[in-house]
């Protein structure tokens, strides 16, 4: 995104997060005192079931689609610095360049699970609105029950229209656990469901609308429980159904659409060569882990390989 054409510099950030799916559950197991030995009722440790997963995604910022390094220019939506170097704002706006092969301007999906204050960064969308569809693939290794996934976006806002799904046979097929739009006709519309409705089943996929707003510009976060709130989570070992929806083997974040303030419409008609150079969300995650598919809920509280 570094280079000009036609006079015209090639433009937007992609999203750019920190990923963690981790093991910071609270939710304890429902077993009462009197059904475990000793007279204890167990509850799993927290543990970050992002570090040690495999990650992948589609399309990141400073790489070819074929993996060979470029470098991309992007901007992002909050304003540029009134001090420092003037390099680094064009048209009032923060900008910045992406390359794999610079270690000080790379971003691979893997800092998206590195526990770091480093993130995964898409390409910008001036290398083409297809990149505004990315997907990005945690491979947990095994079938855990997950309980929440907490998504944190860096220097850009969070996504716009996404869906989060699962797979329980290794990344072969996915199915939606949430999605998330911008307004309720989206929900309505592209997923055809009722927008911010109410959990009546242990299985309901909802569709929200409370985390695709603009603001915050940065560091927006993303709080996903699969457990809270459904009908069968304060006896979640008597919920067939609840225990099955909270498996997976593999977490896809399935991105739509991006961001950028209407960028992509701007930059044409005012011919502003930053709106289409900004940043999709950046990526740190969270998953977390009730216990390993293999333990018995209630009886053990490693949440181990068996």
């Amino acid at each position: 995104m570094a280079r000009r054409s036609r006079g015209t510099l090639n433009s937007v950030a992609g999203l750019i997060f920190h990923c963690l799916i981790c093991a910071v559950v609270p939710v304890r197991t429902q077993t009462s005192v009197q059904d475990v030995a000793g007279g204890f009722s167990l509850t799993p440790p927290y543990f970050n079931l992002a570090e040690g997963s495999r990650i992948s995604s589609t399309a990141t910022c400073g790489e070819e689609d074929n993996g060979n390094p470029r470098t991309d220019l992007y901007c992002k939506l909050v304003g540029g610095p009134t001090v420092g170097l003037t390099s680094q704002t064009i048209q009032g706006q923060f900008c910045d360049h992406c390359n794999a092969n610079n270690p000080e301007k790379a971003h691979p999906v893997s800092n998206a699970i590195d526990g770091t204050e480093r993130w995964w960064q898409s390409p910008p969308l001036s290398r083409g609105l297809r990149y505004n569809e990315i997907n990005v693939t945690l491979d947990l290794g095994q079938l855990f029950h997950v309980a929440y996934i907490i998504v944190k976006f860096a220097n850009s806002p969070r996504p716009d229209l996404w869906v989060l799904e699962r797979s329980v046979d290794h990344g072969r097929t996915f199915t939606p656990w949430q999605y998330f739009a911008h307004s309720k006709q989206d929900c309505i519309e592209r997923f055809g469901k009722e927008p911010n409705g109410r959990t009546v089943r242990d299985d309901d996929q909802i569709c929200t609308t409370e985390y695709s707003r603009i603001v915050p510009l940065e560091n927006g976060e993303i709080f996903v429980s699969l457990v809270n709130g459904r009908p069968g989570s304060k006896h979640f070992a008597y919920s067939p159904s609840l225990q099955e929806f909270t498996k997976a083997t593999n977490i896809r974040l399935r991105f739509l659409r991006t961001n950028t303030l209407l960028g992509h419409l701007i930059s044409k008609a005012q011919r502003d060569p930053t709106v289409t150079r900004r940043e999709h969300p950046s990526l740190r995650c969270y998953c977390m882990s009730l216990f390993n598919d293999r333990t018995s809920p209630g009886l053990h509280c490693l949440s181990l390989p068996l």
